[in-house]
């Protein structure tokens, strides 16, 4: 084969296969794109339980064959919408209480406000980066597993704090005590009332004042009951000075 002959056979034959191929990716993309932003606006003024996938699938211009090519339920549309930020928000949750158990052995726990302080505002940012995933799980979720979103993050909370307050106690740190009836109640109230600054669309700057402000309230009592040996209030996202 000469290298003309194999020239041609490229321009011919292989160049036109890849174009075809990423034109075929691209348009899946474009297509899958408009099922999202459609169910989007559907999840948020009806609900996942009152959503029409009948509804989404015309407006996206697919029949319900071509949209099962890409997701297999209405719930995981809803999942593909929100899951990413609201499962990020539990990593970076997570790294945030780690982080507080490190300055333990160090001895370091008194920072544990600034360090918390600094959460917070991560928190918040993070949030409102994605608050129209956020909304879809604090107002539309009810039928989906992001219903009893909250009260997973409550439940986290409770755990992880228990034990933190535990080795303090053992060091001398922390002199009080509540039962955890109390402190998932409170820490209930607490993550219910963050999450009223989607639910009540807030702006942005809103939020971080009103979050700061909702976090020193708690901070005093929380310090009251508890009768910390230094100021502070772990994983409630403690407020700023």
């Amino acid at each position: 084969m000469t290298n003309h002959t194999a020239y041609i056979i490229i321009y011919q034959w292989y160049i036109p296969l890849v174009y075809k191929r990423r034109v075929k990716r691209g348009t899946k993309l474009i297509r899958k794109s408009s099922i999202l932003e459609v169910g989007k606006r559907e999840f948020l003024e009806k609900g996942f339980k009152d959503a029409s996938l009948r509804a989404i699938v015309k407006e996206a211009g697919f029949t319900k064959g071509a949209f099962y090519g890409y997701y297999n339920s209405k719930e995981a549309l809803f999942d593909a919408l929100v899951s990413p930020a609201a499962d990020g928000l539990i990593t970076q949750f997570k790294q945030a209480q780690q982080a507080h158990y490190e300055l333990i052995p160090e001895d370091k726990a008194e920072q544990s406000r600034d360090l918390s302080t600094s959460y917070l505002n991560y928190f918040i940012n993070y949030i409102y980066d994605h608050f129209d995933a956020f909304k879809l799980v604090i107002c539309c979720s009810e039928g989906t597993q992001y219903a009893n979103y909250i009260h997973e993050l409550v439940e986290l909370e409770v755990d992880q704090t228990e034990d933190y307050y535990e080795q303090l106690r053992q060091l001398g740190k922390l002199e009080g005590a509540v039962s955890r009836d109390l402190h998932h109640m409170i820490t209930s109230a607490y993550f219910t009332a963050v999450f009223e600054t989607v639910a009540h669309d807030m702006t942005r700057e809103q939020a971080i004042d009103y979050v700061n402000e909702l976090a020193a309230f708690f901070n005093y009592g929380w310090n009251g009951l508890l009768r910390f040996k230094y100021v502070n209030l772990f994983c409630t996202l403690v407020s700023k000075d």
